[in-house]
């Protein structure tokens, strides 16, 4: 018997994004091994966020814990929505690496929002339709291209403070920090700390780190050892079986931006020159101490250089982005008007008497 609080924690974070590598989403990774999994397929506009956020606050307000998976496009928009203690999702099946249901009757339950559209408001809209998909295909392909640049970019500009890396004392500090952090004890799930949307980069790192207990923030320039050191430790942590969450880069998700151990409640933040609200229990860690003539006038002009590159090939990116989402919007409209919201509802209750049996 699940024993439920009168109001259930509401918990946001980041399953997508758009990368140097195109979109990407850990999406399908996260629902591995649940018990059920509700696919939503359909068109912008055609009920899938409305659905997802009926669900999550209506289990909430019901005393379930509840994670809602917000989108890459638009971080106010849901993609998906996951309930621990009934160990079950309702996903955005849509998104541009399209979501299939992977055990058809036996775990996943495929919804059609097309079944909910009145196919004569629709119509004439064709011509329309084609234009606004063959636009936001446009902008992706220009989005990919801008963060392939800075990604580059970004690249160079560690790769001049790399060199002076004193690598002794960072393996020092790692060593320092896994006694401090470490226990013997591995549970892995995967989000991103970043998310590259319409409104450029968007992060929840603060929100989602408020319950940990004690959080390590480490600071210093790009290619100071701030992601070697989470990521060794991120490594010491799973070979002691610890239960951990991974938050990806946005722009490259083969990297780390943040660790949190959460059987310790325990946060390593990679912030560089992010802001993040201080709590008087953070321990603050500046590799920028761990580098070797770092104050020299010809590294940190290179370095102002180069990261002024980055930042207008992401303004680029950024704009390439606003213009997709323009083009989502139009789209939504067309397909918002065409469903009928009342048979939308009744289905979503029927799925909250499935997921609640």
């Amino acid at each position: 018997m699940i024993e439920l609080k009168h109001q259930g924690t509401l918990r946001y974070v980041l399953t997508s994004s758009y990368t140097h590598q195109g979109f990407h989403t850990f999406i399908p990774g996260l629902l591995q091994g649940l018990k059920r999994v509700y696919i939503l397929k359909g068109a912008p506009g055609s009920g899938k966020s409305f659905f997802i956020r009926f669900i999550g606050e209506h289990l909430s307000e019901q005393g379930y814990d509840v994670e809602f998976w917000m989108s890459a496009l638009d971080a106010v928009s849901p993609d998906g929505v996951y309930i621990p203690q009934l160990d079950t999702a309702v996903v955005n099946g849509s998104l541009p690496l399209p979501i299939d249901p992977r055990y058809p009757g036996v775990r996943d339950v495929l919804i059609n929002l097309e079944e909910f559209w009145n196919e004569q408001k629709i119509d004439g809209q064709q011509a329309k339709v084609i234009e606004l998909v063959d636009q936001m295909e446009s902008c992706l392909h220009q989005v990919t291209a801008q963060l392939q640049e800075a990604v580059a970019v970004y690249e160079v500009a560690k790769n001049i403070y790399t060199p002076c890396v004193d690598k002794k004392k960072l393996q020092d500090l790692i060593g320092e920090l896994a006694d401090q952090i470490l226990q013997n004890g591995a549970v892995e799930r995967h989000y991103f700390a970043r998310a590259f949307t319409a409104d450029g980069l968007v992060n929840y790192m603060n929100e989602v780190s408020a319950e940990c207990k004690r959080r390590y923030i480490f600071k210093g320039p790009p290619g100071s050892g701030k992601g070697f050191v989470i990521e060794a430790l991120a490594q010491q942590a799973r070979n002691k079986g610890h239960h951990l969450e991974y938050y990806h880069c946005g722009l490259q998700p083969e990297k780390i931006d943040m660790l949190i151990i959460r059987d310790l409640q325990v946060a390593l933040i990679k912030a560089g020159e992010m802001d993040l609200l201080l709590r008087p229990w953070d321990v603050v860690v500046d590799l920028g101490s761990f580098l070797n003539a770092y104050d020299t006038e010809e590294l940190r002009i290179r370095h102002s250089e180069e990261i002024r590159r980055y930042e207008v090939s992401l303004w680029n990116a950024q704009q390439e982005m606003e213009k997709l989402n323009d083009a989502s919007r139009r789209m939504q409209k067309i397909f918002t008007s065409a469903t009928d919201f009342a048979r939308l509802e009744a289905r979503i209750e029927e799925v909250l008497q499935e997921i609640k049996r």
